[in-house]
């Protein structure tokens, strides 16, 4: 009842504010053990299946691999029985099928059970060929374009198959023959991107195959000429990356089939072609490939997450009222931060459909996905304190005591501000770009210091007069000219619960005490640093710099977060 009051009142009020957006993230995974290319995956059961390939760009290999990013893990499963690779993979009601494939030219079917880790041989595909393509609409498969060999000849030929009969069907062919091409389904439309017509040439031609009336359209070109790519779809939209033919490309380009558009995404980590791309619950996973068309094979699996959903406006891990109140605040304003749906990029303006979406995830705990590491210090005992977020689990020197009943959100730490602290390793530096820390604390004393980095800046303290916060996080100095720390006139020391932050937002140092800005500033930047993140002292372990009192709830955020 008081959730439809509340949707009934907001829908009444409406106000400009400022604005955030979440952008795409590139995050390293653990190494496939089976260094390849042209390799075949597809996800069945929230699990990346990665199939045959080559250890180069000739030979080929049976090894299937089953990737879990839950735990970020891999698995060897059992052998495809026919070795290949260039195949197609596709995955039907839990089943995977391995269609084709070179260096001979291979028409071998074979279906995959992840049950019980067996294969099965089905019927051939009526045209041999490999470096094709397979993609699924209404429960068939459709195995596009490739080729007998690395140079010809190359086949415009589409044929469909049907599970369920174990039968293929000749389809209408392609307006022109391809290989070495990327297909994806948008809609139970095929699109089938770049590609070679002959030996070391690339396209940038795009054409949509509507399954339902077997007719072909040309569709805008794509930006970049290759081959040897790869492309899956998220939220409605195809992401086209890497390459080869010539150096390896890093290049991501996004298409919209709804409005026939391409839009230039920021490059993926490591350039590769004849790579192999799953998507998976909004993320894409990059999987091996080649770094040159005639070089070794490369192990590197990458996530790829295009369009992160940030519902969390404030950072502090749960929709409730504050988020509802901000959403009021731009309702009918263009602001990106808070113009969340439609998925993936919104429609310009703060409404009912940015309302219904948030609150969906209403007095929800939220996996944040720009959330680089939590610390929660809810446990009861032991060394470490985990980060439920990332890898970067904390550990704890001198005689620091769990809290478990008397923290602000949960359990906490107490510090007694003699000598004892925590420290984590730390995938980030102040340097890198917008970033925020936000944690509960209690007691403290001018001096001392809640968050440091080891050798270099005080991320977060006490100042030495008054028992305000600050920060020492500052450009580099120059010369004669020592930037000055960031300082508030808002104490945290008098024995209550504070919610304490820093946020960088790439142009302004800010800090808040309760969600309420306290002071902020204008930088260049921020100084460079590698260290540990140190939790409870000074970057130089000073006397006089160990905190005394609680820490709890410990958020670093990939984002600029202004509650």
């Amino acid at each position: 009842m008081k959730k439809r009051i509340l949707l009934m009142w907001i829908l009444v009020f409406g106000v400009a504010s400022m604005a955030s957006t979440a952008e795409e993230i590139w995050t390293k995974k653990a190494d496939m053990p089976t260094a390849r290319t042209l390799l075949g995956t597809c996800e069945v059961d929230g699990k990346i299946y990665a199939i045959g390939g080559a250890p180069r760009p000739h030979g080929s290999i049976s090894i299937v691999e089953v990737y879990d990013p839950a735990t970020d893990t891999w698995m060897r499963k059992a052998d495809m029985p026919t070795a290949r690779g260039g195949l197609g993979t596709c995955a039907i009601d839990g089943k995977i099928y391995a269609i084709g494939g070179a260096e001979q030219s291979v028409g071998a079917v074979e279906e995959y059970d992840p049950e019980t880790d067996t294969w099965i041989r089905k019927a051939n595909m009526p045209t041999a060929r490999g470096f094709l393509s397979t993609s699924v609409v209404n429960g068939k498969i459709y195995a596009i374009g490739g080729a007998t060999h690395t140079s010809t000849p190359v086949f415009a030929t589409v044929e469909e198959y049907d599970p369920v009969m174990d039968t293929w069907t000749r389809k209408a062919d392609l307006p022109e023959p391809r290989y070495f091409h990327a297909t994806s389904v948008v809609d139970g439309k095929i699109y089938i991107i770049a590609g070679s017509w002959q030996a070391y040439t690339a396209s940038r031609a795009v054409f949509a195959y509507d399954p339902s009336t077997d007719t072909w359209e040309r569709k805008a070109d794509a930006p970049t000429a290759r081959a040897w790519l790869s492309a899956s779809a998220v939220d409605g939209r195809i992401y086209v990356m890497g390459g080869d033919f010539g150096p390896p490309k890093a290049n991501v380009e996004e298409y919209d089939p709804a409005t026939d558009t391409w839009t230039i995404r920021p490059d993926m980590p490591t350039p590769r072609g004849a790579l192999s791309t799953t998507a998976l619950n909004g993320k894409i996973y990059v999987i091996g490939g080649t770094v040159t068309l005639f070089n070794d094979s490369l192990s590197t699996v990458e996530e790829y997450y295009p369009n992160p959903l940030v519902v969390d406006f404030n950072g502090d891990g749960i929709v409730d009222t504050k988020e509802i109140l901000r959403l009021i605040e731009s309702w009918g304003q263009d602001d990106p931060l808070c113009d969340i749906a439609p998925r993936p990029s919104g429609d310009g303006i703060v409404d009912a459909s940015d309302l219904e979406l948030l609150m969906s995830y209403w007095e929800q705990p939220i996996d944040d996905p720009l959330l680089l590491s939590h610390w929660a210090l809810d446990e009861a005992e032991g060394i470490i304190a985990y980060d439920s977020a990332g890898v970067n689990d904390a550990y704890l020197l001198g005689d620091l005591i769990w809290q478990p009943d008397t923290g602000k959100v949960g359990g906490a730490l107490m510090f007694d501000g003699a000598n004892d602290y925590a420290f984590a390793p730390l995938s980030m530096s102040p340097a890198d770009g917008p970033f925020s820390i936000f944690a509960w604390i209690k007691g403290g004393a001018p001096g001392q210091v809640i968050f440091s980095q080891s050798n270099s800046a005080n991320w977060l303290g006490v100042d030495l007069d008054l028992g305000c916060v600050m920060t020492e996080l500052t450009p580099p100095a120059v010369g004669r000219v020592i930037p000055l720390p960031l300082e508030s006139e808002t104490i945290i020391t008098d024995g209550q619960w504070h919610r304490i932050g820093f946020v960088w937002d790439g142009v302004s140092r800010a800090l808040y005490v309760d969600d309420i800005l306290v002071a902020e500033d204008i930088q260049e930047g921020l100084a460079d640093s590698s260290g540990v993140l140190n939790i409870g002292c000074g970057s130089n372990l000073t006397a006089g710099t160990f905190w005394s009192g609680l820490i709890d709830d410990v958020r670093i955020y990939n984002r600029a977060v202004h509650p």
